[in-house]
């Protein structure tokens, strides 16, 4: 087992200080609009490939991270890359026809991994010219025809896609370790209502603590066809994700906790049994987590909480 310290993403348009500095544009597609044509969602902006003044900043902000943050582990990003946005960009098709690369979805993936390799070497020269366990999330280059731009002893993948997407099983067959965050799972985000349209949100329905503990890898792994259990040590660990498009320092601990915890268990104990023999450790660790201050969502009446092993179904 390992333990994976906790994370920091920086996301910078940086396309006006770029400028004002005489470093050019850092960033294309800023702001463009409408914005579901450039990006995942607003606002919208990806780095400028055709800017070679953009791998000094990066390699600036890698080195900051550096001073700043300690841990075996490095989380570089790696999705939502927008072709649309590249393709309708100037400086970018005008870089790509210089070095005759097509402007089709291989051309793109050529361009992507491009920068890939040099953000990895500027890592490298922040790092004191050493590598951390380099993690990156699920994304188009991860696919099957594109993983070979990946190297399985460099790369951890973060796997957010679904359970019974084919990138699963393909990803640790191929090598490589995995981090699980598949969404339809351990999203903690899910259920709640959209804020880019009406209805609820993307990802919904929400996921309770009973659907992120039973989130077993080996499972999952077996249903995709993978029994070798050297197959199944290629599931590292497994991480929640709360997104805060629409949480808070006022509302984010509640859709934490105690949902988190559950995979805690699922993760660090390799349970046997399902959440249902869980359910009363769950509710008692949570009620010793809000005594020392740590308040998530409430999982029963206190009634419940002093009457351990009352409040359930008779039939499960």
């Amino acid at each position: 087992k390992q333990w994976y310290q906790r994370r920091v993403a920086i996301t910078a348009g940086g396309y006006q200080w770029g400028e004002e500095e005489g470093l050019g544009k850092l960033a294309v597609c800023v702001n463009k609009d409408p914005w579901e044509k450039y990006c995942v969602e607003p606002p919208c902006g990806q780095m400028n490939l055709a800017n070679p003044n953009l791998y000094d900043v990066v390699e600036d902000i890698y080195r900051d991270m550096m001073d700043s943050f300690t841990g075996s582990a490095f989380h570089i990003g790696g999705d939502e890359v927008n072709f649309n946005c590249w393709n309708t960009t100037t400086e970018i098709t005008d870089y790509m026809n210089q070095k005759n690369i097509p402007r089709t979805e291989d051309g793109f993936m050529e361009l992507w991994n491009e920068y890939q390799e040099k953000a990895l070497a500027r890592f490298r020269t922040a790092n004191g010219g050493k590598l951390k366990d380099m993690v990156l999330w699920t994304s188009h280059m991860t696919e099957p025809k594109y993983l070979h731009y990946l190297d399985p002893n460099i790369y951890t993948v973060q796997y957010w896609e679904s359970a019974n997407n084919h990138q699963l099983p393909n990803l640790v067959q191929q090598g490589f370790q995995v981090i699980m965050s598949n969404y339809d799972d351990l999203y903690l985000d899910c259920g709640f209502g959209a804020w880019v349209g009406e209805g609820n949100n993307w990802c919904s329905p929400y996921k309770g603590w009973q659907k992120i503990y039973m989130n077993d890898p080996k499972r999952i792994l077996t249903e995709h066809g993978v029994t070798d259990p050297a197959l199944w040590s290629k599931i590292v660990g497994g991480e929640t994700a709360m997104w805060t498009e629409q949480a808070g320092d006022k509302n984010a601990l509640f859709k934490i906790f105690p949902r988190t915890y559950a995979l805690a268990e699922r993760y660090w104990s390799d349970p046997t049994t399902g959440w249902f023999a869980a359910e009363p450790r769950l509710v008692y660790f949570n009620s010793i987590m809000e005594k020392r201050g740590v308040f998530g969502n409430t999982m029963k009446p206190e009634w419940c909480v002093q009457s351990q092993g009352i409040c359930k179904l008779n039939n499960l």
